[in-house]
């Protein structure tokens, strides 16, 4: 009896190795590592907004001050 459970006890040890992947988890492993690229390129689509701005208030301003 003793074999027979130690034997069960390897077989499911040793199952969840033949199984395969889980297709749902790395599916999801996806769809977030998208998440955070479509984030991130959104932060970076900002930021040079931002930039531009920002230079192209300080070119209005150099012009200004060269009228005055």
């Amino acid at each position: 009896m003793k074999k027979m459970f130690v034997t069960l006890i390897g077989v499911m040890a040793v199952l969840p190795a033949f199984a395969g992947p889980d297709w749902q988890l790395i599916e999801q492993g996806r769809k977030a590592k998208a998440e955070q690229m479509r984030a991130a390129r959104a932060q970076q689509d900002q930021t040079r907004r931002q930039s531009d701005k920002h230079s192209r208030m300080m070119k209005d301003c150099m012009e200004m001050m060269k009228k005055s």
